[in-house]
């Protein structure tokens, strides 16, 4: 199976990162060869090969083309843009996600809810009546919408689009991972009254008994558990993560613990080995005991979501249990291959999911690397210790019962420990490049949380099937149980995350660099099964595994140490970040040094992990020498906190009456940055320095100007130049601080660059800005407007001043030049105007 295998996974590679040929092109590459394939059969087997794998290859590019880029003519995705339309359709509700609360927009504020869920459309209106279409799409309801339930026939309306993908470097692409469950269309609901009952819509049975299953399976588990309890029993057992409180969350994910949280693999073939040992303990016999196993297996992946390493369980635990059924030798090796081909026939897209990746690198990790492993540290013991001593063997069965469970506990705490290192070791450069994130606690918090987890999985389980029956009682007394040991769950993630040594951020390694690593891990596993099955090896084995081993720790010293080195830019580069209503501008400069200029996101504090933190990553930056805040508006600093929590800062600058008493936010930010031992400065006009060929200047606002001013009006102003070439960072400078700047001398040279105040608002850019700044390119951070609307920036787009809209091209990627200031959308909607430096493609 394992040739078959990589053979579909080099035909979908091909197809995702190239896409050479359409459906019907794959699908005659594999008529050709699979004909060539039966015509050589007899006369070169070799060649027969070949064009076997070749035709094998071929099938899996069809086959993930016709999933990933085919869509059907009368799906709605193929007529629908990236702005989003209002739309009224009829559907019904296939899957329910769940319903996140969060906190009002000040402190003091009711708290807001959102619910989500996925509709499989049926008609759209289209003005004159309901026309019959297809699609699905995610749809989000701003307010409690948690009475939907699958299969219920719906009417919506709301503003649709197509799934919007990253605008900014290192963002996490929602596009592609909906697009991957075949879902291409988002909508925004703004109340809960735009998701009507269809009275003429029938119910979907097929989605209906399967969600209500869910729910059911979900209300019985979390009855009688605290809140907070409930949330990660329905996420252990179930699957659903919507309700898991956000700080608990980043503690698992800051640990390296997250898998034990979400469903996997670890969960099904728990769950399997339970069931196993109790159809052993009643007597089943053998071949029905599998075949239970197998159907249990099943009929859990899917209750709890087909989701990669589900998946790849299920079919890993079905087919051992063929094979023991049939009392055949369960290779893991086919085992695993099977698992391989089946996960990619099931969804190809599967192949690209970090998740699907991770789970297979530790079964790997498991199944070849561990057992060596072992003997490498029994004989390291040996060396040390002394082989084991006949006598005290024989001495151990004499021993106390006490003594021998505390020595077979002691030894499966090793040997858990053991896999722990191995899968971590493993997995650790995968997770650095996709997740920026190194725990080394998560080797030793694996090793009580894998038990006390897997008991609480058994428990809720347990908890299920006594509600299943109408055991009240025992199921009340496991709900206690379960509320135990996830609640110590909880204590000792929170203690590791606490850890200072516990994890740390990284830029991570490149894409190839952890390529060249799994190759080479790849070698030495392989080294380690050749050779003579008894005996010691022959010399030039032995040097061959020590030198591919030493080759592959040796690989990971640069990828580690030097993630971030070699990346500073050659000329100031920056961008500013598409983060909606918010700003956050970067500015790297030839010498290595990077600065941040505002950092937030209307109603959005997760903006700094998001969006700006990745955008960083991605540039190879790990420390941020001053973070600038414009203002005390929360669209301008509420990322701040997470960016503390990822990156070295070596100051954090305001302007003069940054906080008053009437921003509780604002001054808790203050309390914050000082409590993190962060140092605070105050930046007032006119003020002048340099950083290496860069040149800073903050004009505005002055010492003790107006202190009664509004927020904006005291927007720090700063004039950033390098090669002659001049950005203007204005933040949102309005009212009394516009005209203060407007009245100072119109700048010499011109700007070449200006950053629109206020996200382009009328009263903060008035037609004398730009007269007074007379600039080249102008760029304006602000979310999509509403259909039809105009702004105060319209009119320029039709004069000679390029306008930048990262709405609409993405984040804006700047680079300096003595000819001016190079610029581009993350998008590539490339726009060129003739004879200006302003703005290149």
């Amino acid at each position: 199976m394992a040739p078959a295998l990589a053979a579909l996974v080099v035909g979908t590679v091909l197809d995702r990162r190239f896409e050479p040929f359409g459906t019907a092109g794959w699908v005659a590459g594999l008529v050709a060869f699979a004909a060539g394939s039966i015509l050589l059969g007899f006369r070169r087997p070799a060649f027969a090969n070949l064009a076997l794998a070749a035709a094998l290859a071929a099938g899996g590019g069809a086959y993930h083309h016709f999933r990933w880029f085919d869509v059907a003519a009368d799906d709605l995705a193929a007529g629908v843009g990236r702005a989003s339309r209002p739309a009224w359709m009829r559907g019904h509700v296939e899957e329910v996600s769940g319903l996140r609360r969060r906190d009002g927009r000040s402190p003091g504020d009711d708290s807001r809810a959102r619910t989500r869920f996925f509709l499989r459309i049926d008609a759209i209106h289209d003005g004159s009546g309901f026309r019959p279409t297809s699609g699905r799409a995610e749809v989000f309801v701003q307010g409690d919408r948690s009475d939907l339930v699958a299969g219920q026939p719906v009417q919506v309306a709301g503003r649709l689009s197509l799934a919007d993908g990253p605008l900014n470097p290192g963002e996490f692409d929602r596009r592609a991972f909906l697009r991957a469950q075949g879902v291409r269309l988002t909508m925004g609901v703004d109340e809960p009254s735009g998701v009507m009952d269809d009275p003429d819509g029938d119910w979907s049975w097929g989605a209906g008994w399967l969600g209500a299953l869910r729910t059911w399976s979900r209300d019985r588990l979390v009855e009688g558990l605290d809140p907070q309890v409930a949330a990660l029993a329905s996420a252990l057992v179930l699957g659903r993560r919507d309700e898991i409180d956000a700080e608990v969350d980043d503690a698992f994910a800051t640990t390296g613990t997250t898998h034990l949280l979400a469903v996997s693999g670890l969960q099904l073939q728990v769950l399997a080995w339970a069931l196993g040992m109790t159809l052993v303990l009643v007597g089943v016999p053998r071949g029905l005991r599998y075949a239970l196993v197998a159907i249990a297996a099943v009929w859990y992946a899917m209750i709890v979501g087909w989701s990669p390493s589900v998946t790849r369980s299920m079919v890993m635990t079905v087919s051992f249990c063929a094979a023991l059924g049939t009392s055949r030798q369960a290779r893991p090796a086919d085992a695993l291959a099977l698992a391989g081909t089946l996960t990619l026939l099931f969804n190809p897209a599967f192949l690209f999911d970090v998740g699907c990746q991770l789970s297979f690198l530790a079964v790997v990790a498991l199944f070849w690397l561990s057992t060596p492993a072992s003997r490498l540290l029994a004989a390291a013991y040996g060396r040390i210790f002394g082989p084991p001593d006949a006598l005290d063997e024989l001495e151990s069965w004499s021993r106390p019962n006490v003594a021998r469970v505390r020595e077979f506990l002691g030894r499966q705490v090793g040997q858990l420990a053991l896999a722990s290192v191995v899968v971590w070791g493993v997995a650790a450069p995968l997770s650095a490049l996709r997740f920026h994130l190194f725990s080394p606690v998560g080797v030793l918090l694996n090793v009580p949380l894998v038990p006390l987890t897997s008991a609480a999985l058994l428990a809720g389980a347990l908890k299920l099937t006594m509600a299943t029956v109408g055991l009240t009682p025992a199921a009340w007394l496991l709900g206690r149980l379960v509320g135990m040991l996830l609640g110590l769950s909880e204590i000792v993630v929170k203690w590791g995350a606490a850890i200072p040594w516990g994890h740390w951020y990284t830029p991570g390694p490149t894409p190839e660099a952890v390529l060249v690593f799994y190759a080479l891990l790849g070698v030495a596993a392989y080294l380690m099964h050749v050779g003579p099955r008894r005996g010691d090896p022959p010399r030039a084995l032995r040097g061959a595994r020590g030198l591919a081993w030493a080759l592959t720790f040796a690989w990971c010293l640069p990828c580690w140490i030097f993630s971030g080195v070699g990346r500073a830019p050659a000329t100031l580069e920056g961008e500013v970040l598409a983060v909606g209503h918010g700003l956050a501008v970067v500015l790297r400069t030839p010498e290595g040094k990077t600065f941040l200029y505002d950092c937030g996101r209307m109603d959005d504090p997760g903006v700094g992990r998001r969006i700006i933190a990745p955008a960083l990553w991605s540039r190879g930056v790990s420390r941020i020498d001053s973070v600038f805040l414009s203002h005390a508006d929360q669209d301008h600093f509420n990322g701040l906190p997470d960016l503390l929590d990822r990156f070295a800062v070596g100051e954090v600058v305001v302007a003069p009456d940054f906080a008053g008493p009437g921003n509780p936010a604002a001054t808790g930010l203050l309390r914050e940055i000082e409590a993190r031992g962060v140092p605070l400065r105050t930046l007032a006009a006119p003020t002048t320095w340099l950083s290496g060929t860069t040149r800073f200047e903050a004009i505005h606002p002055p010492a003790g100007w107006t202190p009664e001013a509004a927020d904006n009006a005291r927007s720090l102003v700063i004039d950033v130049s390098h090669q002659g070439r001049r950005l203007l960072l204005t933040g949102d400078l309005e009212r009394d601080g516009l005209a203060e700047l407007l009245a100072k001398p119109e700048p010499r040279p011109p700007i070449d660059l200006l950053l629109a105040p206020h996200h382009g608002g009328r009263a903060a850019n008035p037609p004398e800005l730009y007269e007074w700044s007379r600039p080249r390119l102008v760029a304006v951070s602000q979310k999509p407007p509403a259909v039809g609307a105009a702004d105060a920036l319209t009119p320029l787009e039709a004069g000679d001043i390029v306008l930048l809209r990262t709405w609409k091209v993405g984040a804006i990627l700047l680079q300096w030049s003595p000819e001016g200031i190079v610029a581009r959308g993350f998008l590539d909607l490339e726009r060129r105007t003739e004879g200006r430096p302003g703005w290149s493609g």
